[in-house]
């Protein structure tokens, strides 16, 4: 197999893809985030690729109607695996 070594990590999403579209490299992204005109974007479609998410909550702590009704949702969802 192929084995990649990141030579820059950012959360910085714009920077990233302003150095895509420079021509400095390319990046693994989302989907919905490439926003640039000019970028192309194909799928990756072996090997898969997942991602672990967790929702953080203080104990104790009643949740606003908005995070309740994430947690809701997230908890109804039918998650792969």
């Amino acid at each position: 197999g192929v084995e990649l070594y990141a030579r820059f990590r950012s959360e910085r999403e714009d920077w990233v893809q302003a150095m895509v579209l420079a021509g400095i490299g390319f990046a693994f992204m989302p989907e919905y985030s490439v926003t640039l005109p000019g970028l192309i974007q194909r799928p990756l479609i072996e090997p898969e690729v997942s991602r672990s998410v967790v929702v953080a909550a203080m104990p104790g702590r009643p949740h606003s109607p908005a995070a309740g009704a994430l947690m809701r949702a997230a908890q109804g969802f039918r998650w792969p695996g």
